[in-house]
């Protein structure tokens, strides 16, 4: 099967500059040593991985070994409720070429009727990457997971605590909740500050 990814969403970002008051002209970023504050040319600029005790070891990521890019490799399937929300880095739509739409569909059919997800492996920037691959919205999403020791356990003082909720407080909680619960709709909530960062451009202009 042949597939494109596509970004699944965007961010406001990158619109607001720093400026020169005086003239509005964009603030550049050299990039210098911090050890002898001589100004870099891109030639000048190579990899170093950072030892516990603060070395600098010089490393050269073409003697890493590189997964083949544009190959996705099926490692198996799980249940898509095993997927834990925090290890979700970056969604894309996976998107068929006119060769591949049947294959497609059945692998979309088939992870939305047995509720599993493709956990796959792939080559992204020359990186191993940790996927997985689930039917949304139509379409198969590819989303991207954080290795394992990429997300934070929480060691926080209170879990150690034996704290008691009273039966009658848990109760009037969830008398609350169920008193606002209602469907999600994003749509609910548009992005007032960039509605407000707009407003501000249009009439500074």
């Amino acid at each position: 099967m042949t597939v494109r990814l596509v970004a699944a969403s965007t961010e406001h970002r990158g619109r607001v500059h720093l400026v020169h008051r005086e003239d509005s002209g964009r603030v550049r970023h050299q990039q210098v040593c911090g050890e002898c504050s001589l100004r870099l040319t891109p030639d000048d600029i190579g990899r170093g991985y950072e030892l516990e005790d603060g070395r600098i070891v010089q490393i050269d990521p073409r003697d890493l070994p590189a997964p083949e890019d544009g190959v996705i490799d099926v490692q198996q399937f799980a249940p898509q409720t095993d997927l834990d929300p925090i290890a979700l880095h970056r969604s894309y739509y996976v998107e068929p070429d006119d060769l591949s739409v049947r294959s497609y569909v059945l692998l979309r059919e088939t992870l939305e009727r047995t509720k599993t997800a493709a956990i796959v492996k792939f080559g992204l920037r020359g990186k191993e990457t940790l996927a997985a691959l689930r039917p949304q919205h139509g379409v198969i999403v590819l989303h991207t997971l954080l290795w394992p020791d990429e997300v934070r356990e929480p060691h926080f003082p209170f879990l150690h605590r034996d704290t008691e909720v009273r039966t009658g407080e848990l109760a009037a909680a969830a008398a609350l909740v169920r008193a606002q619960t209602r469907p999600f709709r994003p749509h609910d909530y548009p992005n007032t500050h960039a509605e407000a960062l707009l407003k501000l451009v249009e009439a500074n202009v």
